[in-house]
């Protein structure tokens, strides 16, 4: 005697297909999810190296302030006379999406590295009622350098105001 009921083993074409199309779009959203998490990464590492690097520029020009003993003048760059004659003037300046530091005669230096670009560096004279010193606003904005060119998601602006000691 034949024994009519088939043991079914496997899976249908349909079952397949289903199966597919589900493991399909858990890949597809994983995919994305994890693109999302490398781009965010990415960019929070690019405004957290432009942040720093500027506050470490700001934080030098203003440490300069501080040690001078007058602003000669500020406007597009700032001039600083300064009690050493081997530091006097000390200049700050932009040129080419860099902070340079020109101290007496010496070369003047970037204060800020290649991985940013500074696109606005401005410094406002401030006078004092007396017998206050004038004192100087400072504002810098900067971006990350993506290639020659600011990316504009990076870009962050500091101002301070600092006056002579």
């Amino acid at each position: 005697m034949r024994n009519n009921s088939k043991h079914r083993r496997g899976f249908t074409i349909l079952e397949l297909i289903i199966y597919i199309v589900i493991f399909g779009i858990i890949g597809t959203l994983g995919a994305a999810v994890f693109s999302f998490a490398t781009k965010s990464k990415i960019y929070i590492g690019e405004l957290t190296e432009v942040q720093l690097n500027e506050t470490q520029a700001l934080s030098r020009i203003v440490n300069q302030v501080h040690a001078a003993t007058k602003i000669n003048s500020a406007g597009a760059a700032l001039s600083l006379a300064m009690s050493s004659s081997t530091n006097n003037p000390t200049v700050f300046s932009l040129s080419n999406g860099a902070i340079l530091m020109q101290q007496g005669s010496g070369a003047a230096a970037a204060i800020t590295p290649s991985s940013i670009i500074i696109s606005n560096l401005s410094f406002t004279s401030i006078t004092n009622p007396s017998p206050s010193t004038t004192s100087v606003q400072i504002s810098i904005t900067a971006g990350y350098n993506n290639n020659g060119v600011i990316d504009s998601n990076t870009t962050y602006t500091l101002r301070t105001t600092a006056v002579p000691l």
